[in-house]
């Protein structure tokens, strides 16, 4: 019975020399590094394809995040309570004379005639 046996490539092993050493335990997470904002975990979800590719239409401009980023900041808007939801504001007696109120600071002074 034959064995086949491993053989290494016809490359020249790294030479040390090259390598930074690194300070002891550099590797290691500073502290505060690993708190849950700060840790990524990885999860399979399954979303509506037009919300799929609405995130994805926007990370494909240039300059912008990638669409897993963009999900995360509104998926924390929204824990954190910073999501407007309009619904609401329409219905806030407060919010509309507030709106009204700075509506007639930026409106010309018309005279009638």
């Amino acid at each position: 019975m034959k064995t086949k046996s491993k053989r290494v490539s016809g490359t020249a092993a790294p030479d040390p020399k090259k390598f930074k050493r690194l300070a002891r335990g550099s590797f290691l997470a500073k502290s505060g590094e690993t708190g849950p904002r700060n840790t990524k975990v990885r999860i399979s979800i399954l979303l509506d394809l037009d919300v799929l590719n609405f995130f994805k239409d926007k990370a494909s401009k240039a300059g912008a995040l990638a669409y897993q980023t963009q999900i995360n900041q509104i998926l924390r808007a929204h824990i954190e309570g910073k999501e407007v939801n309009a619904n609401a504001l329409v219905k806030d007696d407060r919010f509309i004379r507030a709106v009204a109120k700075r509506v007639k600071q930026l409106s010309p002074n018309r005279k009638s005639a």
